[in-house]
């Protein structure tokens, strides 16, 4: 049985004195999860004050005192701090993705490429939502949505030019649920989902690097775009970080990191905007967000496009700005779209642009195109 080499007044004292936990370790020649144990216990005996910890705020204090006036207890009330959260959060995922290990560049198969951009968007593909046919009409789990991402880029390189760029739009809702309880991150909504999250984290990864493998046989340089959806408004975040890393060594390979929730890709006068579709709902208002953050572009630009799902059917809107494509889904309706009423065709297509005309085709897939 090991012996206590330091004692609760000890441990005290020194967090008093400003110690972090791993320097009172290594002072006390203990491991650092033996002194987080310890300092958890005093914690939760109110003995060592957890104020000002990372990712909390102060947000008011309580007492509880006699009939006399005379103070019997205080304690001081936290609450989750967002933006802390998100530091830390981003801090973290930038240690991990020091460890992680880099993909070797992949050799081009092709080397006359034709002068267009590949569009590839998914949107709310869902991965982990459950569906049962005798409820919602059709039946869907994790592997199906993998097995249906998966055959649509083979479907969709197949069908591409040759073009000389591709896009990889991850355009938001790719998981289903943003953790370990399977609910909307902002709304707690309960959803119905059939996997572990861990489970999720790695399908969402692999059929990721699974896609971008397949565009780099057919395309010169693959862009990858991974913006948040409503349903998974961190796991894009570890996504875009895990593909940052993957493929930092591969020349032919651009991840876009930025976190905000609008996106844009120049190509020539083609200009192309995605967002999920939660947050600005206003065809007008998105066009006119892009112009405003991306003034030169859009002012140099042709063709005006924006991407946008979140609401499981199409609709293709057309301002004086340009145009606003809501894109379809590829995932089956849950038992909660069912029973609202919503009876959309899935489906997505890959879209080819041109420098100076803006879109010049596209090749629709549908769900039920597999064997």
């Amino acid at each position: 049985m090991s012996l206590k080499k330091i004692t609760d007044e000890q441990l005290i004292a020194e967090r008093e004195a400003g110690l972090k936990l791993r320097e009172i370790a290594e002072k006390y020649g203990m491991s650092l999860r033996q002194v987080e144990h310890r300092h958890s216990k005093l914690a939760k005996r109110g003995e060592i004050s957890t104020i000002g910890s990372p990712g909390f705020a102060v947000i008011g204090e309580s007492q509880l005192k006699r009939a006399n006036g005379d103070v019997v207890m205080t304690w001081t009330k936290t609450h989750k701090d967002k933006a802390q959260l998100e530091a830390i959060m981003q801090s973290a995922m930038a240690a991990f993705s020091d460890e992680l290990p880099r993909l070797e560049p992949q050799p081009e198969k092709i080397v006359d490429y034709s002068q267009t951009l590949a569009l590839y968007p998914i949107f709310d593909i869902h991965i982990g939502a459950m569906a049962h046919k005798h409820e919602s009409g059709e039946n869907y789990d994790t592997s199906t949505a993998e097995k249906i991402m998966n055959k649509f880029f083979d479907y969709a390189v197949d069908k591409a030019p040759n073009s000389e760029k591709a896009v990889l739009l991850i355009g938001g809702d790719m998981i289903h649920s943003d953790g370990l309880e399977a609910v909307t991150p902002a709304s707690g909504h309960v959803l119905d989902q059939d996997s572990r999250y861990a489970k999720l984290v790695y399908v969402a990864i692999r059929a990721t690097r699974r896609a971008v493998s397949r565009m780099l046989e057919k395309h010169k340089e693959v862009e990858i775009q991974i913006i948040e959806g409503n349903h998974d408004q961190s796991g894009m975040i570890w996504l875009r970080a895990a593909m940052a890393a993957a493929y930092e060594n591969e020349p032919r390979v651009k991840v876009d990191v930025s976190p905000r929730v609008v996106h844009h890709t120049q190509y020539g006068k083609t200009f192309l905007a995605y967002h999920h579709g939660h947050t600005v709902r206003k065809p007008e208002t998105l066009l006119m967000m892009c112009a405003a953050d991306w003034r030169e572009d859009f002012g140099n630009s042709n063709s005006m496009y924006a991407h946008v799902g979140h609401w499981h059917h199409q609709t293709v809107t057309e301002t004086s700005l340009g145009i606003v494509e809501v894109h379809s889904t590829m995932a089956a309706k849950d038992a909660y779209a069912a029973r609202g009423g919503w009876r959309s065709r899935r489906r997505a297509a890959v879209i080819i642009y041109d420098k100076e005309y803006g879109e010049i085709g596209r090749f629709m897939f549908y769900p039920e195109m597999i064997a």
